[in-house]
């Protein structure tokens, strides 16, 4: 049988010295969590997104009589045009240079609306992470990823979360 992502249990045995004198082996079950937890590449990949899309609209407007300015462009294009292409693709442009994608709790692409949840939380969580100047939240910074059941892994990743979700 199947299971979910968020029903997966990983487990870490710690030794510690008793007062006995010897070792004794304690296991701990904790709730398994795939996503990415390096904060800086993901904040990269949300960067590479922005800055294609920014490098896109200014092209444009350079050559054409298009008036809107490419950055609101761009930010536009974050929280509209990635859910489709995560939808799509699980990745957007800056995953998939980074090897990054994102899946559901079946460890499928996830539906539309629930990637553009998603990234509508994720913009939000970046809002307040940087009006607190990084202080607010600092735990909570994949509050979009556990709120919609997604995670942003390691599209090498993958082959292994199926494995564990046939074995448990």
């Amino acid at each position: 049988m199947s299971l979910k992502i968020s029903e997966l249990k990983t487990y870490k045995t710690i030794n510690r010295k008793a007062k006995s004198g010897k070792y004794i082996s304690i296991d701990f079950e904790f709730k398994y969590n795939p996503n990415i937890k390096k904060f800086n590449l993901r904040i990269l990949s949300k960067l590479l997104d922005f800055l294609f899309y920014y490098g896109l609209f200014f092209l444009i407007s350079a050559y054409t009589d298009f008036n809107m300015h490419p950055v609101l462009l761009a930010l536009l294009c974050l929280f509209l045009i990635n859910p489709i292409l995560e939808t799509l693709t699980g990745s957007t442009f800056g995953k998939l240079l980074l090897g990054f994608e994102v899946i559901d709790d079946y460890c499928n692409k996830p539906s539309v609306l629930r990637s553009f949840a998603k990234n509508m939380l994720q913009f939000l969580n970046l809002i307040v992470y940087a009006i607190s100047e990084g202080t607010a939240w600092s735990e909570d910074i994949y509050y979009h990823n556990e709120k919609t059941l997604t995670y942003t892994i390691w599209r090498k990743e993958k082959k292994t979360i199926l494995k564990m979700m046939q074995n448990e």
